[in-house]
């Protein structure tokens, strides 16, 4: 007796599309699910085979095994397009196949369709399943990705937070360095603090616009009025927010400006501008903290 398996492997290649192999002595399972490309199958006067495997094909029309311990017949319905069977018992053909006496059985080739449907549409189902399960794995994942970033931020501003509650304290100990934490006292004494560090300035800031001011009055003579006019309006802009009335005094701005040049360099104007807006800004910001 020869091994089935290694008897054709070692005498049909993969891609044959016929396999004749009648009253070889084969034995135990064959497994042809390797070759794609058949159309005939004949293991017909090999009593000893005990199963057969075919791969799905729709160009197997032929298969015999006549005379073989074969009695499982599950691989039919992986060929769809069977047109003649030759059965283990002698003279159980079924199907058209030329040169044998043989009948027609529709009700098996219907059901050996049928089979092959039935596999498609489950492989076909089962591929969309697994679609389904890899998108809705897929969005877990990213689900589970944002959610580690968000842990991520969150750890990120936490450390940020114990960071800025450290500077706080710190501060605290310099300000307040025999008193325990107390943010209001804390703000009150940056403030303090702060407003003794703008006073002098904002005393010093406004001697030296008062000087400017004057030395622009002297050199300006007859239009020393309007030294005091253009000084108002900037006053008026840094003042103001409503985009309508800056406009306006932009354009007044303008009209004192073409008349002062004519006595004053541009230079010397804009210094005078300058200085004002940086004196009226301090000013502003001392205010704010005293209120």
């Amino acid at each position: 007796m020869v091994n089935a398996q290694e008897y054709i492997e070692s005498n049909f290649p993969k891609n044959v599309k016929i396999i004749s192999a009648i009253s070889c002595q084969l034995e135990g399972h064959l497994d042809l699910s390797e070759y794609p490309n058949l159309t005939s199958v004949d293991i017909g006067c090999n009593s000893r085979l005990t199963s057969l495997q075919l791969a799905q094909s729709t160009g197997i029309t032929f298969i015999s095994i006549f005379e073989t311990g074969i009695d499982n017949f599950s691989f039919l319905a992986y060929t769809p397009n069977i047109h003649a069977i030759c059965l283990p018992r002698p003279g159980d053909i079924i199907g058209d196949h030329t040169g044998s006496n043989v009948y027609f059985s529709k009700a098996l080739r219907e059901s050996c369709q049928e089979n092959y449907k039935l596999q498609t549409n489950l492989k076909q189902s089962n591929r969309q399943i697994q679609t389904q399960l890899d998108q809705e794995i897929k969005k877990i994942s990213d689900n589970n990705q944002r959610i580690k970033k968000l842990e991520q931020e969150n750890q990120e501003l936490q450390s940020q937070n114990k960071d800025q509650q450290n500077q706080i304290n710190e501060l605290s100990n310099i300000a307040l360095p025999n008193s325990p934490y107390n943010l209001t006292k804390l703000k009150q004494e940056i403030i303090r603090l702060k407003v003794q560090e703008l006073a002098p300035k904002v005393r010093n800031e406004s001697t030296k616009v008062v000087k400017l001011i004057e030395e622009a009055k002297n050199k300006a003579g007859n239009f020393s009025s309007i030294v005091d006019l253009i000084l108002e309006t900037q006053k008026q802009i840094v003042q103001n927010s409503v985009t309508s009335q800056r406009d306006i005094f932009f354009g007044k701005m303008e009209a004192y400006r073409t008349i002062l040049e004519s006595v004053l360099s541009k230079e010397e104007l804009q210094t005078l501008l300058n200085k004002q807006t940086e004196f009226l800004e301090l000013e502003k910001h001392l205010k704010s903290l005293q209120l």
